[in-house]
């Protein structure tokens, strides 16, 4: 589910009737949804209140949107995919979906108070990451947040580890590149939240080990901002200067 290509737009153009199931299927992809929805849940209603814009760029099928648009006043989604779009209209019907590439064509959707952009920076390349940004930075009113997650940490400890072995991940954003793209376009990293640190050995990221009882316990003792730059993912939330 990694592999990216040459261009990352366009790999999940018609994957929209399979990728939901795709991720179900792998059990540290789902666990690290689940734990990435709980975050969205406490903190998006401390960054809006209850009401406020909000956009989810590259929203693929709606995943991430259904999470936060019951706790916003309007929710928009943009995404390159029809068959993606599809599924996000069918999942959150009450939302706003847009198909458009804003990283090439702006489309005049107005200010958010709130924006998201998840599975999409860890594997885009870096021109693409530096476009999507300054497409998302243009959209976020000044004092507004962006919300994002990095699940491809090249300095996980599990990473360390399969590099060491020899594996080639072809994982390049840090969690320090992550903070300095993020500050090249106007935002300031505010919070946090770690997901996974425990897990260093790709043998623990099983069902039966994510399900233990505990995972949760693990999870609260790790999930600080401190462990960021050696997880294997973290929620990123940053403020529009």
């Amino acid at each position: 589910m990694n592999d990216s290509p040459t261009d990352y737009r366009d790999s999940h153009v018609g994957k929209g009737g399979s990728y939901d199931a795709a991720l179900a299927a792998q059990p540290f992809d789902a666990y690290m949804a689940r734990l990435e929805a709980d975050y969205l849940r406490e903190i998006v209603p401390q960054l809006v209140n209850g009401g406020g814009r909000y956009v989810d760029f590259a929203c693929g099928t709606g995943r991430i949107i259904a999470t936060v648009a019951p706790l916003v006043a309007e929710s928009v989604g943009v995404d390159v995919s029809e068959t993606m779009l599809a599924a996000a209209r069918q999942k959150c019907p009450s939302s706003r979906f847009v198909r458009a590439d804003l990283t090439r064509d702006p489309v005049d959707l107005g200010e958010f108070d709130l924006a998201t952009s998840f599975r999409f920076l860890g594997n885009a390349e870096h021109t693409l990451r530096q476009a999507a940004l300054g497409a998302v930075s243009r959209l976020v009113r000044k004092g507004g947040h962006l919300i994002v997650n990095s699940h491809r940490n090249p300095h996980s400890i599990g990473a360390a580890v399969l590099a060491l072995r020899g594996h080639v991940h072809g994982m390049d954003l840090t969690y320090w590149k992550l903070k300095r793209l993020l500050r090249e376009h106007g935002f300031e990293v505010v919070r946090v939240r770690s997901i996974g640190v425990w897990l260093v050995r790709a043998r623990m990221r099983t069902a039966a080990v994510l399900e233990a009882r505990g995972a949760a316990p693990a999870e609260r003792v790790f999930r600080h901002r401190m462990f960021a730059p050696i997880a294997p993912d973290c929620v990123v939330v940053a403020r529009k200067h």
